[in-house]
């Protein structure tokens, strides 16, 4: 039972610092192309999050 628990707890520590790094690199990119953040937003972080699930979806079509 302790195992499982530090598994979900290490996870969601890293879930949260793989936010933290992803929303701080987007911001970056858009100081670093003078472009607006609600642009960057729209674009690259929704491309960011909808990604896995497009690959998972590709790849069960692929393997049938």
């Amino acid at each position: 039972m302790l195992i499982p628990v530090l598994l979900f707890i290490v996870g969601l520590l890293c879930l949260i610092k793989g936010g933290d790094w992803f929303v701080d690199g987007a911001t970056g990119i858009a100081r670093r192309f003078h472009v607006p953040e609600l642009l960057i937003g729209a674009t690259v972080v929704s491309i960011g999050t909808t990604l896995p699930e497009v690959m998972v979806s590709t790849t069960s079509a692929l393997t049938g």
